[in-house]
């Protein structure tokens, strides 16, 4: 029992952060961008609508579905009907609530509806929330399996986008990895890929328009496949060569729209450091302080911002990257991209095969201080 206990309080503990990492794109898709705890109560929302089915299984057996869900066993004083009721209730409530959710956070200027159509639109998104998890909470393991089985490697790289950002992201991470000698050309994605968002198109409509691309992206070569999903990209191939994708991936996402932190507040900051990263290339005289100034900024944010450690790292790590962008630097391993071969790292004792950073003439720009 003390196990259980500890089990569900650390399950407690977090929650807001399990729910955001699941279904945070979902709710940057129906409700756009809300507050830190708007956020995780929406999350709870989509995630009761995701489980939409074990609500109907409870209607039918009520007291095996109390016991699996809640882990509470129903005295055998009370009968089955008032149980009943309770989960037809929760079955008619979480579509309801999730269409007047989605009517209350409807952005400024959308045309106004009647009470009833408000409520009436969240059983088909609920249909398409629950229809895509199920497809994804199967086939996930399933190709992770099969790729243990092969004796290759997979790697989930975080990335909320919207159907725009989408392309974009696919775009450059394909440029990225081409040029770093992977080889990848269009595949056809399997049945697992496109129907989750083919669920989510079809009984979603136009709530999802803005997050679920029309035409889904994929790539494949040889020793590497590449998915592009509405919230990350799945990398599947030969270990040594997934693992150098991973890293060109993560880099390159900093010239992207796409965001891989989940809080609110990360995802502002985040927006900043992407926003610097585009304005301030190449630049000299007043604008290098500016950006220095701005930089000074980000970092002052990101030592007083209160979020969990993994959105921390990711600000981290790119504000890290930014830093070498306002200095007219390239970044780390696109330098070794340009090379258009994979890395060797030699015997040991011998130096490792990466030809020496590259100088450039773009001014100094570092903490306030600009060097000519």
């Amino acid at each position: 029992m003390a196990i259980l206990q500890a089990i569900l309080a650390l399950i407690s503990k977090s929650a807001g952060k399990i729910l955001n990492a699941i279904f945070g794109w979902a709710v940057r898709a129906l409700f756009g961008e809300s507050a830190a705890r708007q956020q995780t109560f929406l999350s709870v929302l989509v995630a009761a609508a995701v489980a939409w089915p074990l609500l109907l299984v409870g209607v039918a057996f009520p007291r095996i579905s109390a016991l699996l869900l809640a882990f509470v066993p129903i005295p055998h004083w009370i009968p089955s009907w008032t149980i009943r009721v309770v989960w037809l209730a929760l079955v008619l409530i979480v579509p309801l609530a999730l269409g007047l959710a989605i009517g209350a956070k409807a952005p400024p200027g959308t045309k106004s509806e009647s009470f009833g159509k408000r409520l009436a639109r969240g059983f088909p998104i609920t249909l398409g929330l629950t229809g895509a998890f199920i497809i994804m909470f199967v086939s996930v393991p399933a190709m992770r399996l099969a790729t243990l089985i092969r004796k290759q490697r997979s790697a989930s790289i975080p990335a909320v986008t919207t159907a725009r950002a989408y392309h974009q992201l696919a775009e450059i991470a394909i440029e990225v990895l081409n040029r770093a000698g992977f080889e990848l050309h269009p595949g056809q994605p399997g049945w697992w890929v496109t129907a989750p968002t083919r669920i989510l198109g079809w009984f979603g409509g136009n709530a999802f328009a803005a997050f679920v691309p029309t035409k889904m992206e994929y790539f494949e070569s040889a020793d590497l496949s590449v998915s592009f999903y509405p919230s990350g990209v799945l990398l599947r191939g030969k270990p040594q060569k997934t693992t150098w994708a991973h890293g060109l991936i993560t880099e390159a996402l900093l010239r992207t729209d796409a965001l891989q932190s989940g809080d609110p507040k990360a995802q502002e900051i985040e927006k900043e450091i992407r926003r610097l990263s585009q304005a301030f290339q190449g630049i000299s005289g007043r604008a290098a302080t500016d950006a220095a100034e701005s930089f000074n900024e980000v970092i002052r944010q990101l030592g007083s911002l209160n979020v969990e450690f993994d959105d921390w790292q990711v600000l981290y790590r790119q504000s890290l990257q930014l830093g070498r962008t306002l200095r007219g630097e390239r970044q780390l391993l696109e330098q070794r991209a340009r090379t258009r071969e994979l890395p060797t790292t030699g015997q040991p004792g011998e130096p490792t095969d990466y030809p020496p950073e590259t100088s450039d003439t773009t001014p100094d720009v570092r903490y306030g201080q600009h060097h000519g």
